[in-house]
């Protein structure tokens, strides 16, 4: 791959459209999380201004029996060696007057909550007994919950105020291309040839003709050998940065006028 190839490949990245993107895709959370700010503080506008007998009957029925026995637990918890009670108001149990006065006062709801407070008697708790308990003190969570409302409110929203940002992008791009080629021959041979001659032993023999006796010997030796190699590296490495920095600050219209 020629590195103008290369540098084409770059262009397919299409890295100024996720800049762009990252950008739209920032703004497009800060909008949303707003957006989701404003929706939770309507809501919770929405339900204080409800009085507080509606607030009751519209959400009592959202309290678990959870909270009801943590309720309880809190205010009057269960003796040291009472191993199957976590708190003292069960039924079947029996409440002295200082106990009873206690429940009776934590269980106490506002004059403006529409329903009477109920006075718990010193005594055993009867199962009747034990259910209007239990409702007397969903009653209470259910004023504990607008209390905690009607002060938020009074606090004002609380929001995420982005002041100021970076936003940076950055691409490595990297491409390499890698060749090798090699080739290795060797051959090797040899050869050896002997002849040797030996004529007749005699007294005879030797007289006429002469003592006959040859030796020779030839030897070949070849040797060849051949090595190419071939190696090419192509590369290129483009870095590409951009940086955004932006500064805003997000503020709102206020709903209305003091």
């Amino acid at each position: 791959m020629s590195s103008a190839q290369q540098a084409r490949l770059v262009n397919d990245i299409r890295f100024p459209e996720f800049t762009a993107g990252l950008i739209n895709g920032t703004f497009d959370a800060i909008i949303s999380s707003n957006i989701r700010q404003m929706t939770a503080y309507v809501d919770l506008m929405r339900m204080v201004s409800q009085s507080l007998s509606e607030y009751i009957n519209n959400t009592r029925d959202d309290i678990t029996g959870d909270e009801v026995l943590a309720f309880l637990e809190k205010i009057l918890p269960a003796y040291e060696n009472d191993t199957d009670h976590t708190t003292q108001v069960h039924a079947d149990s029996t409440l002295t007057a200082p106990q009873a006065k206690v429940l009776t006062d934590a269980i106490k709801l506002p004059d403006d909550a529409g329903r009477d407070s109920l006075v718990v008697s010193a005594g055993e708790i009867e199962p009747a007994v034990m259910n209007q308990i239990i409702e007397a003190v969903t009653n209470r969570l259910a004023c504990n919950k607008y209390s905690l409302l009607t002060e938020m409110v009074k606090q004002g929203i609380l929001r995420l105020v982005i002041e100021n940002g970076t936003i940076e992008t950055r691409l490595t791009f990297s491409a390499y291309d890698y060749r090798n080629y090699s080739s290795n021959s060797s051959s090797y041979s040899r050869g050896t040839a002997s002849t040797r001659k030996v004529g007749a032993s005699g007294f005879f023999q030797t007289l006429f003709s002469g003592p006959s006796l040859s030796s020779s010997t030839n030897t070949q030796l070849h040797v060849q050998t051949a090595s190419q190699s071939y190696r090419a590296t192509e590369g290129s490495n483009t870095t590409i940065y951009g940086g955004v920095k932006l500064q805003f600050k997000t503020d709102y219209l206020p709903l209305a006028s003091e």
